[in-house]
């Protein structure tokens, strides 16, 4: 006999149920959780130290017995934001407990099943719309369309940023962002006359003169890199001819290959969320956007925080349960009207050590 439904839909139940439904969803891993990476903290302030970095400066020369000259190394930005707090509920209805209990009461364990799967698939599309949430502030700051890494929150009517530069990103748009989508023949849309290979080589080598880091990875979505193999200078350098009379598609794989040789790694990104605050879907990396990343550098955590219901919460009594590290997941039961309720919430945002690394394309 099914389980009466206080008992089979609990924090608990539908943690357990997460890890199972999240194996069957078949879709992409978020990319951008992957290059960051993930702590947990009781408090509320997010605070990170983002080093000044760039080229060596070579030692002086000095004379012996001398007393060592001080250098100066420049200071350190101290950068520090409270992370904001993310919360929907899902409430089960009388008449869908009264439905699930009449299948349980007649022993009909099946339709009980089938409707306690009903049920709990609302709470999987809950902790599925919190695990967008990092992804999207992860981009923000990797792939912000006007180069200036921040993070937008909207609570109701209201809305502020986040901030991870002190000036509005002024200062470090002038060496981490290249927009060329206002010209009329570089822009890539333009297929006759854009040079993408030659502008990702460029930057790449301008970028290690300028800041000593070595550009590696460039992260862009499908629109952009068909782009990259629709210009007719890309078919030109690929195949080694030069003249083009049309007709020629490029395989990716000719032009990954040949920008290898480079020391250039393409990423092509193609995750995509809905938007709550217009209903539309988007990309994580926006089209005409490139993210430009140095090899081997840290770039920084994601970091939750303790949500209310964590706090209140119990694992033990099986009223609370925690999924992908930070997300809170809480059930409850409420007597008039008699109801069972579903919270996910989390608290989270990521630490950028790693932006002085960082370069962003505007192609388009």
């Amino acid at each position: 006999m099914a389980l009466p439904l206080s008992e089979a839909f609990t924090a608990r139940s539908l943690g357990v149920m997460w890890n199972n439904y999240e194996k069957t969803l078949g879709s992409a891993p978020y990319l951008g959780r992957q290059k960051f990476g993930t702590r947990k903290q009781d408090s509320l302030e997010l605070k990170f130290i983002k080093g000044k970095s760039g080229l060596p400066v070579s030692l002086k020369a000095s004379n012996f017995d001398a007393q060592a000259e001080l250098r100066d190394v420049g200071g350190f930005s101290d950068i520090q934001n409270e992370m904001p707090f993310y919360r929907e509920s899902y409430m089960v209805t009388e008449k869908e407990e009264q439905e699930y209990d009449n299948y349980r009461s007649a022993e009909n364990t099946n339709l009980a099943n089938q409707v306690l799967r009903e049920i709990s698939k609302k709470p999987m599309m809950l902790i599925e719309g919190a695990m967008v949430v990092p992804e999207r502030q992860i981009w923000n700051l990797l792939a912000p369309s006007d180069g200036v890494p921040k993070i937008p929150v909207t609570i109701g009517s209201k809305s502020y940023t986040v901030e991870y530069t002190s000036d509005g990103g002024t200062a470090h748009k002038a060496d981490h962002f290249v927009d060329i989508s206002g010209s009329d023949t570089d822009k890539w849309s333009e297929a006759a006359t854009a040079t993408p290979l030659d502008d990702l080589i460029e930057e790449r080598r301008t970028f290690a003169k300028k800041t000593g880091y070595s550009l590696t990875r460039f992260t862009m979505n499908t629109e952009t890199w068909e782009m990259v193999l629709k210009a007719e200078d890309t078919k030109k350098q690929v195949l080694g001819i030069t003249a083009y009379n049309g007709g020629i598609r490029l395989q990716q794989a000719q032009v990954t290959e040949y920008l290898r040789g480079y020391g250039i790694e393409i990423e092509v990104y193609d995750k995509l969320y809905v938007d709550p605050a217009d209903g539309k879907t988007k990309y994580f990396v926006p089209t005409g956007i490139i993210s430009a990343q140095s090899g081997g550098v840290y770039l920084g955590d994601y970091v939750f925080g303790k949500t209310p219901e964590e706090r209140s919460g119990s694992i033990t009594d099986g009223n609370l349960s925690i999924v992908e590290t930070g997300i809170s997941v809480y059930t409850y039961a409420t007597n008039h009207p008699i109801n069972t309720h579903c919270i996910v919430s989390m608290i989270g945002l990521p630490t950028f050590e790693g932006m002085d690394s960082v370069v962003v394309m505007k192609v388009a």
